[in-house]
């Protein structure tokens, strides 16, 4: 098909999917679409680029949860069933494995499209980084951990060094009542 029997309305359809691919190959986030069941249909590229899965790769009902750590699997599994079922809010923190083996913090969140008739019609996802706010929260639970202990060993030493003053004080006053 040459330029010239391209109508404009093909055009304009052209320019608008040119917009949404540099939109969502441009946004920080790793940008995820599935049809009603949850199967995936889409991945930006930056989704490529960051677990080296190929947009082949990685459309399918169920190929995201093989990126997640072991740990995060099941939890994965159980919200995002949970968003399907009842057409609520997607929201989960979880860990995506990278193209080099490594794990990093992402915030998942989809929202679904419904059609005329009330039914989801498409989920559109995104996933977006948060491994240095993790790592804060992590160092800010690991340093309140450090300060009760810390805090617990002074009770105790203000709490024994009391009652060695009372101690003293006793037999301060036992001395006086000899004399």
């Amino acid at each position: 098909m040459n330029a010239a029997s391209i109508s404009n309305e093909e055009k304009l359809r052209l320019q608008a999917e040119d917009r949404f691919r540099f939109l969502v190959d441009f946004i920080p986030q790793l940008v995820w679409f599935t049809d009603a069941t949850g199967f995936h249909t889409y991945f930006n590229q930056r989704w490529t680029d960051f677990t080296g899965y190929t947009l082949a790769d990685s459309v399918g009902p169920d190929m995201w949860n093989n990126l997640l750590h072991p740990d995060d699997r099941q939890r994965a599994r159980d919200v995002w069933g949970h968003s399907l079922a009842t057409g609520e809010f997607y929201e989960i923190e979880y860990r995506f494995k990278d193209k080099n083996g490594g794990y990093r913090w992402f915030l998942g969140q989809a929202q679904p499209q419904f059609d005329e008739n009330g039914q989801i019609a498409q989920w559109y996802g995104t996933c977006t980084d948060i491994q240095e706010q993790k790592e804060t929260e992590f160092a800010l639970r690991k340093r309140e951990q450090e300060l009760e202990r810390a805090y617990s060993d002074l009770e105790v030493k203000v709490t024994f060094r009391n009652l060695e003053l009372e101690r003293e004080v006793q037999e301060l006053r036992r001395q006086l009542a000899q004399q």
